[in-house]
C-alpha cells in the first residue's frame, strides 16, 4: 500500500518533516498545507501546531477520518484528550502522538527486549542556565519521564508519592517521583535543574535484563548473567537525529498493518490523568 500524506502546518517545519517521510518507500506523495480544510484523500495526516487550539484541531482531523501524527509538546487537558481518544475510536482511526521518550530509536529497542519492566530508575540533571520559561519547561521535564514509566510498565498505579522542592520566587530546582504499580513493578523519577552539566540516564530491568540508557547518546547498556554466572553487558547506540524519521515510519506501519499506534490517544489520556494525581499530591505537601 502506498501512501499519500498531508502535512499540517508551518512551512518550514513542514519541509523538514517532509524530508523525513521521502526516504520511505510506502510513501508516494507529501501534500504540504496551512490548514486541515486544505487536505484531500490522504491516508495519513501529520499535524504540526503548537498553539493553544492544537487539541481543537486535532479532534477535528479525527472527525474529518484522518489517521493523525499530532507533534506538539505533550498535552495535558484531560478532558479534551477523553474527546480525542473516543472520537478516535468511534472514527475508526489511528492516532499518534509525539511523545519523544517513548519513540525514540533506543527506547523502541529497548522496550523490544524487556517487554514489562519490573522497575525503572531515572536521573535527569539540566544545567541551572538553560531553562528559559523555568515553570513551564521543569513541568514538561517530569512530565516526559512519567509517560514514559506510564507506557512501558503499562499497569494501574497503587501508590503516588510526590515532592518538589521550589526555591524563592517559586523556582522549581528538584522532583522526586516514586510510583508502585498494580502489577508489583516500581518507578522513581528525579528531576534536578540546578546542575554544572546536563547528565540524563535510564535504568530498566526485570528478572533477567538489566538496561542502562545514556539518553543523550542514546547509548544502551544491555546486561544478562552469562553461563559462568557473571554480568556482562552489551552495547547499542542509535542516531539521535533518526528519531523523527523513525516515529513517521512507526505511524505508517501502524496505519498499514491496522495496529495501534506507538503512542496512543489513550496513553496520553492516562498520562494526563496522572499528571492531575501528581499535581494534587505536589499542593498537598507544598
Amino acid at each position: 500500500m502506498l501512501m499519500k500524506v498531508g502535512i499540517v502546518g508551518d512551512s518550514k517545519r513542514g519541509l523538514a518533516w517532509e524530508g523525513h517521510l521521502r526516504p520511505h518507500s510506502i510513501v508516494r506523495q507529501v501534500d504540504l498545507v496551512s490548514s486541515l480544510s486544505d487536505l484531500v484523500n490522504v491516508d495519513a495526516c501529520l499535524l504540526l501546531d503548537e498553539s493553544p487550539q492544537n487539541l481543537d484541531i486535532l479532534l477535528e482531523g479525527i472527525h474529518r477520518g484522518f489517521n493523525c501524527f499530532f507533534i506538539a509538546k505533550p498535552p495535558t487537558d484531560t478532558s479534551k484528550l477523553e474527546k480525542i481518544h473516543r472520537a478516535s475510536k468511534e472514527a475508526g482511526v489511528l492516532v499518534q502522538l509525539a511523545h519523544w521518550p517513548t519513540l525514540a530509536p533506543a527506547t523502541q529497542w529497548m522496550m523490544d527486549k524487556v517487554n514489562r519492566p519490573g522497575f525503572i530508575h531515572i536521573e535527569k540533571e539540566v544545567n541551572r542556565n538553560q531553562l528559559v520559561d523555568i515553570e513551564s519547561e521543569f513541568r514538561h521535564l517530569w512530565i516526559d519521564e512519567l509517560g514514559l514509566c506510564l507506557k512501558w510498565i503499562d499497569s494501574g498505579i497503587h501508590h503516588i508519592e510526590a515532592k518538589q522542592i521550589s526555591l524563592s520566587e517559586g523556582y522549581p530546582v528538584i522532583i522526586h517521583l516514586f510510583l508502585r504499580f498494580d502489577s508489583g513493578a516500581s518507578a522513581s523519577i528525579n528531576v534536578y535543574t540546578g546542575a554544572s552539566e546536563n547528565n540524563h540516564k535510564r535504568l530498566i530491568s526485570n528478572k533477567n535484563d538489566i538496561l542502562e540508557c545514556n539518553v543523550p547518546t542514546q547509548t544502551i547498556k544491555l546486561g544478562r548473567i552469562n553461563e559462568s554466572n557473571r554480568l556482562f553487558f552489551e552495547k547499542q547506540v542509535f542516531d539521535p537525529a533518526t528519531a523523527a524519521e523513525k516515529a513517521a515510519l512507526l505511524f505508517l506501519k501502524s496505519i498499514q498493518l491496522n495496529k495501534e499506534s506507538a503512542y496512543t490517544s489513550y496513553d496520553a489520556f492516562r498520562l494526563s490523568m496522572h499528571v492531575d494525581k501528581v499535581e494534587k499530591r505536589l499542593k498537598q505537601f507544598s
